[in-house]
């Protein structure tokens, strides 16, 4: 705590609030960062999943139209 307090008496505080925020601001940043890239690959293999029965859908759908126009 002595080393915080010494800081501010040589720097001041508005220097040492200025730098405590941008600290904070790069940790929420960072985190956010990983959130996002986590939420990205969730989201890519959800896609990837609908994608997929959309196709089995489509060829499920086609070969109910092609037994309907054979009768």
């Amino acid at each position: 705590m002595s080393e915080v307090a010494q800081v501010i008496s040589s720097l001041g505080f508005p220097i040492v609030a200025a730098v405590g925020c941008a600290m904070f601001v790069k940790f929420i940043y960072t985190e956010n960062q990983k959130q996002l890239t986590e939420i990205n690959k969730e989201h890519k293999d959800e896609v990837a999943k609908m994608t997929e029965a959309l196709n089995n859908n489509t060829l499920a759908l086609q070969r109910l139209i092609d037994k309907l126009d054979k009768e």
